[in-house]
């Protein structure tokens, strides 16, 4: 008898445990992001998302929270397919690896990319870098050339 009392005592622990309610995210708020751009204005790291967000700091991980406290709802770094990088941010890679999922691709930028525009752009013409390639010691970054409007990825 006393092990089916242990039995039901463990039962309503895992059921009362289970029966907590999450602090989940409200679907109707969230901003998906497709594309991350990290350059730096003088001091700081600015981090720019394709959704209109944008946050600044003196770190990656500053500029991004800046970014999702000013934000209207809340971003979703974890849909991001592309990942940009002035030539200046190389060193905040490792940072942006902890971010972002392992198959965003990535490039470098030259010029200052219309952020609305340049995941269709990268969807046709996909950068041939992922953060899980290039962490492996992939090859050569691209580079994201934009000019008035124009954009063209070059090796």
């Amino acid at each position: 008898m006393k092990k089916y009392l242990w039995y039901l005592v463990l039962v309503a622990a895992v059921a009362a445990l289970g029966a907590k309610p999450s602090a989940g995210k409200d679907i109707g708020k969230l901003q998906p992001v497709q594309v991350v751009w990290v350059s730096r204005l003088e001091n700081a790291v600015v981090v720019q998302t394709d959704t209109g967000d944008q946050g600044a700091g003196h770190t990656l991980q500053a500029a991004v929270e800046a970014m999702t406290a000013a934000a209207m709802g809340e971003v979703f770094l974890e849909t991001a397919d592309h990942l940009l990088l002035s030539p200046d941010c190389m060193d905040l890679l490792p940072d942006a690896m902890m971010l972002l999922r392992p198959s965003c691709t990535l490039c470098l930028t030259q010029g200052e990319p219309e952020l609305e525009q340049v995941g269709t752009f990268l969807r046709q013409h996909p950068p041939n870098m992922t953060l899980t390639h290039f962490r492996a010691g992939g090859g050569e970054l691209q580079i994201l050339k934009t000019d008035e409007g124009r954009m063209e990825l070059v090796s």
